[in-house]
């Protein structure tokens, strides 16, 4: 199944993400960004700059917001304390993924497998670079958050993977963007935090389905016995093309001249913020943008490709799906003690709950969730593959360099099945040597298992199959799942949308399941109550009301039809930010959603089914707004005045980068490139590409329209008759 079956390719590096993290909001000191509404925070901002009152407003910020963010600030409030700079660590990103071809740092196909025990070391793919790029196979990709402010929701917009080099190079372009699964906030076991490295212990999982129509194979005179054994299982009746899933994690913050050749490498953020200073005194003296720079994030990268089949979504992993049952610890530490031991537990998106000081004093490890898997069963070829490429963590300090790998030892893992009654029955084991450090690295975290016995493939069709440690059921497979391949959903004002959640019973299509969604908010993921302002409401299935905790929340339960797929249908409220999770069940009761995805003994969302949704700004009143001011005062100078000051100003100061292209802030400047601007901008654009303007995708259906009827008025020289919201004619484009 998918990337569990054969053949596969494996291959290991380095992936390069460049986001502009001013936007962000890491920090709570500093809550710089208005997410919702994409606005600076005004009140927040008042209270801050040189001179207090005024603070930065919207009638000074153009003169005091960058100094002030560029500057180190004293910080007090976070963990670990100390001074930061409230642009944060890259205020220059580019939202670039890349994945790392520098020197001896390189991503890179490693192996392969023609079936069990077929490893392949020597192909001419092998040792080919793995690649990403934007639309066409021009530039990065890039990385995109539905929610700046929260680490649920990534998403990577790209055109193109490519595997290999010359006339041995297997590239496509996907049916779907990326979206980050199983997002774990500690995936590295230590306990160590540093300043400067705010994510190091996340990993997360993407995949990408690429349509076999899509799909560039290597040339016949390759002579690649990998490449020949995928195409032909890729081209097969119950297959769709072919499957890329990878991890990353072990981030690594602060690297520039390591993985780059940037000239500037700071640190820390004192050094950060003195190359801050001079590459904006650069800027302010002449307009020289050539001291701007990024520092990008790292990540280590394992993955896989393999076959895409029929009833498996592009971009997320399923089959039989294991979630954490009980935290647990490592080898030499009873059950019993585990129990007694703190969990580690994230309280915000990237800190962590220090030991306690009687674990520290003890010697005691602290006990941990182990992260999700799915696993295949193949009963013909009676073999068990079990994915673990997001399941077992790291021991390394956050930070190091060169990063500690090593896999924190759990002692043996015990594979079985857990019956009706809660029994486990063992299948096999599962040593230390299958899942360290070089034989998760070799195989991207599979482990593939045969049959023991010719008793195991009944015993696996009559109960859950579960991973034992120390005799504790640390991961029970869900009966149900539920996952979509629409992620990232994006609604304007009095938009609506219809999403498809594909139900699985045991890793195999559900027909007739019932799935329960529900609404939770964008802060602790909290379900929303109904007394409360809502930012979406269902618009189809069964809609009720339930109490959980006491909270009374709106939900709507839909089905799944004859292909196992339940369709819900959401229509904008109010601006913000939503997760809709889904509950599957059969039977009468309703299953009864957490009250918080992050609470608990871990933070549930790493495990959970749900869709990410921004509501955008309701700006529809902009264009007659934009309309009535030149109607009534015919000023140039008025109308950029307001293009920039409710449209342009945001990105002109959090997307400094863009001063490198266009200076956003300068009226002759915009009207200059006025047309690749439009473009840039269009709702097409915002859909797919690469190149869309912002980015990221936060400009509301309101504000494009606005900036377009401004820049229909300057491509017609300001004379536009009767002008009015609907004076761009259907299909026009500026010259």
């Amino acid at each position: 199944m998918s990337v569990l079956s054969f053949p596969r390719l494996y291959f290991q590096g380095f992936m390069q993400w460049d986001p502009c993290t001013f936007n962000n909001n890491d920090w709570q000191e500093f809550p710089t960004y208005d997410a919702a509404n994409a606005a600076l925070n005004w009140p927040f901002l008042a209270t801050q700059g040189a001179e207090v009152p005024p603070g930065i407003t919207p009638e000074n910020f153009v003169t005091t917001f960058r100094p002030w963010a560029i500057a180190l600030q004293p910080d007090a409030v976070d963990s670990p304390a100390g001074a930061r700079v409230p642009a944060e660590w890259n205020m220059f990103g580019s939202h670039g993924v890349s994945f790392v071809q520098y020197n001896n740092y390189t991503t890179t196909i490693t192996s392969g497998a023609l079936g069990y025990g077929r490893l392949v070391t020597a192909d001419p793919l092998i040792g080919g670079p793995v690649g990403i790029n934007g639309d066409g196979g021009s530039g990065p990709g890039r990385l995109v958050d539905i929610n700046p402010a929260s680490f649920w929701s990534s998403q990577v917009y790209f055109g193109q993977l490519s595997f290999g080099s010359g006339n041995c190079i297997l590239q496509g372009t996907p049916s779907a963007r990326m979206h980050s699964r199983w997002v774990n906030p500690a995936r590295i076991y230590t306990q160590d935090q540093e300043l400067t490295q705010p994510a190091a212990s996340f990993a997360c999982c993407f995949q990408a389905g690429i349509p076999y129509d899509q799909i560039v194979w290597p040339s016949a005179n390759a002579n690649s016995p990998l490449a020949v054994a995928l195409q032909q299982a890729a081209s097969q009746p119950s297959a769709l093309g072919i499957s890329v899933r990878f991890t990353a994690y072990v981030n690594l913050y602060f690297k520039n001249g390591v993985f780059n050749d940037i000239s500037a490498q700071p640190s820390s953020y004192e050094e950060l913020a003195e190359c801050l200073a001079t590459a904006w005194a650069a800027w302010n003296e002449n307009g020289d943008p050539s001291q701007f720079f990024s520092q990008p994030c790292y990540s280590h990268v394992v993955g896989v490709v393999g076959v895409w089949n029929q009833g498996e979504l592009a971009t997320a992993p399923v089959g039989r799906y294991l979630s954490a049952a009980n935290a647990v610890t490592p080898a030499g530490v009873s059950g019993a003690a585990a129990l007694a031991t703190e969990h580690r537990r994230p309280v915000r998106s990237y800190q962590a709950v220090p030991a306690t000081p009687a674990a520290i004093a003890g010697n005691v490890p602290l006990s941990t969730p182990l992260g999700p898997l799915v696993a295949n069963v193949d009963f013909e070829a009676e073999l068990i593959s079990l994915d673990l490429n997001s399941t077992m963590p790291e021991n390394g300090t956050p930070g190091e360099w060169p990063s500690d790998l090593t896999k924190t030892d759990f002692g043996p893992l015990g594979l079985g099945i857990v019956n009706s009654e809660g029994n486990f029955t063992a299948i096999a084991t599962i040593e230390y040597a299958q899942y360290q450090q070089t034989a998760y690295e070799a195989s991207a975290g599979i482990v593939d298992i045969p049959f023991p016995n010719s008793g195991t493939g009944e015993l696996l069709q009559n109960g859950a199959l579960a991973i034992q440690v120390q005799g504790q059921t640390a991961l029970l497979e869900q009966l149900y799942s539920a996952q979509t391949d629409q992620r990232g959903i994006y609604l304007d004002q009095g938009g609506q949308a219809d999403f498809d959640v594909s139900v699985y019973q045991v890793g195999t299509p559900a027909p007739g399941t019932n799935v329960l969604i529900a609404k939770y908010n964008s802060g602790g993921l909290s379900l929303i109550p109904t007394n409360q302002s809502q930012l979406v409401n269902f618009t189809n299935g069964s809609q009720t009301e339930i109490t959980v905790g006491g909270i009374t929340t709106a939900v709507t339960i839909v089905t799944a039809d004859a292909s196992g797929i339940a369709s819900v249908g959401i229509a904008a409220q109010s601006p913000g930010f939503p997760v809709l999770a889904f509950f599957p069940y059969t039977g009468a009761t309703l299953p009864q959603p957490p009250v918080t995805l992050l609470g608990g003994p871990w933070p549930l969302v790493t495990y959970a089914f749900y869709t990410t949704v921004r509501v955008l700004p309701f700006d529809d009143a902009a264009p007659a707004e934009l309309v009535a001011l030149w109607n009534t005062t015919g000023s140039q100078e008025g109308v950029w005045q307001f293009v920039y000051h409710n449209i342009l100003y945001i990105y002109d100061m959090i997307f400094s980068v863009m001063l490198k292209y266009v200076n956003l802030g300068s009226q002759s400047a915009v009207e200059e490139n006025f047309a690749s601007i439009w473009s840039a901008i269009s709702a097409e654009s915002a859909e797919a590409s690469t190149y869309a303007m912002p980015i990221t995708r936060d400009m509301s259906a309101g504000k494009r329209l606005a900036l377009q009827l401004w820049i229909y008025l300057v491509a017609n020289n300001y004379d536009v008759p009767d002008f009015n919201v609907n004076s761009i004619p259907a299909g026009w484009s500026p010259s």
